[in-house]
């Protein structure tokens, strides 16, 4: 055949560049350069040692004439493999390569890049022969004269193609030689053979889908950019899925349990054939990812999150950060940013089943913790806990202490906090308030000529006669000075005639619509709660939207409440006992000959000190158990 006036001659192992020429022959096209872009640029490999890989590129300019346009990054492209296993390269092979891409193949050659990208992912099938789908055979002779090839087919999980829908066959074109040694594909399949056994027809579809999935890659995986963001991608499905909370702790057996039901058993093991376990890459789902997964694990992963490769790039998943992205409100009325979103959330831990968050502002230095995503902010501004004021409230109430017509009880106003606060922070400082503290103490009516004892009396009875229930709370912010003398000089008399606090009918009426709240709560958790956990206070006051503390400061005052508590509420001991047995049921039933502390320190999580705690409870229990279930079987 005689050589084109800008085809060189070729090296013995590139020999495959006469098709080429053969092809500009029969073609008819009087242009080199738009000869080889209508070759080189069509969806097929020309070269047997290329069509996975890409080799000794840098030899392109013996090959052929730059006249033609043909460039090393086009070849890369378009006819090896390397965009479709990019998503699962390391970091430095896939900016390596991408250099590569923009900068032109190097002269020294890529022979270590190429040794470091068969390590990292072997080469790409995991066929023993090259493969070829008929009917793309077929019309490749009849476009060009002759057949190439094709990337596609030797992919892993390919096989069917997924334009003509047949079976994918084996060659005679052995995988290990083509290294070394030239296959043409217009030799080796020159007699293609009739229909074969379609075994695998029962999954099929699925098959099609991966083999969709591997021909978009193909021309589109380097839009991914790598790994990186596939991973993240993976963590941020996770999350909206449910299998993974805010922290990324994820349930691995519900993922593997999905995955499985999602393919099905039998098309896993027949793409995993060569695997104890097909689903072992799993464990890696989030973490060595670009180590350990190999592109046909991106192809499932992708087709399990968003249906297809295509979907999976496009799609933005949207995960509910607790108490959401943006800063929370300053919540320091002394601040000007009040109610403002400046407070900067500095601290997200989960603790048990809640989840606590710190915020802090800037401004003021007030820092509050909330515990429940779900609450109304309105809600918990009614009642927020606030684990540090902050500097802008220790200047204000250091500036008031230091005016001494200032009462502690107009400053703690004034701030909006309680007496105790201000008291702490002077018994904290050393700041003498005694003067101030005395003449109200002994505050008495000017001209007055009744001693303290009289006075005091007088003053309770009056604002008895205004308000008959009046506890010592009341009393101290009515008549400041009465409780603390009458206290010590005549107990007996002030007690008789005040309420306590929880006695007042106001916290009966409370008590009557908490216990309301509580019994809907109960029957809630009894329908949708967690059945292995156990129902107590806690869980009930939240799922009540009570707070648990309020219910603990007032349950002695509230007999109805603590009957109620001492029906429903399990005890750690019962919860303990039952948990264990039902994890013993559970091994005895899948066919173990013993029950240990191993078989349930996941299932039954205790922390060290009810541990601890409840440590001889537990050892006797599990050789209860054992002598019970295990041990005796007659």
């Amino acid at each position: 055949m005689e050589r084109l006036p800008f085809f060189p001659a070729p090296y013995p192992d590139e020999c495959f560049y006469s098709i080429f020429a053969r092809f500009y022959v029969r073609s008819g096209i009087s242009s080199p350069k738009e000869a080889s872009m209508k070759f080189f640029g069509s969806e097929r490999s020309l070269l047997a040692s290329t069509v996975l890989l890409p080799r000794r590129l840098e030899r392109m300019e013996y090959w052929i004439d730059p006249a033609c346009g043909l460039t090393g990054g086009e070849l890369i492209c378009s006819h090896t493999s390397y965009p479709y296993q990019s998503v699962a390269y390391t970091d430095d092979i896939y900016l390596e390569m991408e250099k590569i891409l923009r900068e032109g193949i190097p002269s020294s050659g890529m022979y270590q890049l190429e040794r470091r990208m068969i390590a990292k992912n072997g080469w790409p099938g995991s066929w023993k022969y090259l493969r070829y789908c008929p009917e793309c055979v077929r019309e490749d002779i009849r476009e060009y004269g002759e057949t190439f090839w094709h990337r596609l087919p030797q992919l892993p999980g390919v096989q069917y193609c997924p334009k003509h829908g047949c079976r994918i066959r084996d060659s005679e074109a052995p995988v290990e030689e083509m290294r070394v040694r030239i296959y043409p594909a217009s030799y080796m399949l020159r007699d293609i053979k009739g229909a074969c056994e379609d075994s695998k027809r029962p999954i099929r579809d699925r098959y099609l889908r991966i083999a969709q999935d591997s021909q978009w890659l193909l021309e589109y995986g380097r839009r991914f950019g790598g790994h990186p963001g596939i991973s993240r991608k993976y963590r941020l499905f996770l999350q909206e899925l449910g299998y993974a909370n805010f922290y990324g702790i994820c349930d691995r057996d519900a993922v593997r349990r999905d995955f499985q039901e999602y393919f099905g058993e039998g098309l896993l093991k027949d793409l995993f054939y060569f695997a104890e376990d097909p689903l072992y890459w799993l464990r890696y789902l989030q973490e060595s990812i670009g180590f350990n997964l190999k592109p046909i694990h991106h192809v499932l992963l992708m087709e399990f999150f968003s249906g297809s490769a295509r979907a999976f790039l496009q799609t933005d998943p949207k995960t509910e950060i607790p108490y959401g992205s943006e800063d929370g409100p300053c919540i320091n009325k002394l601040c000007r940013h009040y109610l403002r979103n400046t407070a900067k959330r500095i601290r997200l831990r989960t603790m048990g089943d809640e989840i606590w968050a710190w915020f802090e502002c800037p401004y003021c230095g007030l820092r509050y913790r909330r515990s429940d995503p779900a609450q109304d902010f309105n809600d918990y501004l009614a009642h927020p806990c606030i684990t540090d004021r902050g500097f802008l409230y220790r200047e204000k109430l250091h500036q008031y202490l230091a005016e001494t017509d200032l009462s502690k009880r107009a400053i703690a106003q004034t701030l909006g906090v309680s007496e105790s606060s201000v008291a702490k922070y002077v018994r904290d400082h050393g700041i003498d308030m005694s003067s101030r503290y005395k003449a109200s103490y002994y505050s008495r009516e000017p001209g007055n000529e009744e001693d303290r004892d009289t006075y005091y009396r007088r003053r309770v009875l009056e604002e008895l006669e205004k308000n008959p229930v009046m506890s010592c709370r009341d009393l101290k912010e009515r008549v400041p000075g009465a409780y603390e003398w009458l206290i010590r000089n005549d107990p007996a008399w002030i007690r008789a005639r005040l309420t306590h606090e929880f006695d007042k009918p106001r916290w009966d009426e409370w008590g009557e619509a908490a216990l309301v709240e509580l019994k809907a709560a109960y029957q809630e958790i009894r329908i949708r709660g967690d059945p292995r956990k156990r129902i107590n206070i806690s869980w009930l006051a939240r799922a009540a939207g009570i707070k648990r503390d309020e219910i603990y400061g007032r349950l002695p005052y509230l007999p109805e409440m603590q009957k109620f508590f001492d029906g429903v509420c399990e005890s750690q001991e019962a919860w303990i006992r039952r948990r264990y047995t039902e994890v013993a049921m559970e091994k005895k039933a899948a066919g173990g000959k013993e029950f240990t502390y191993d078989d349930v320190k996941r299932k039954v999580q205790i922390r060290r000190g009810s541990y601890d705690r409840n440590r001889p409870l537990i050892e006797s229990l599990i050789e209860e158990l054992n002598t019970s279930l295990f041990h005796n079987e007659d």
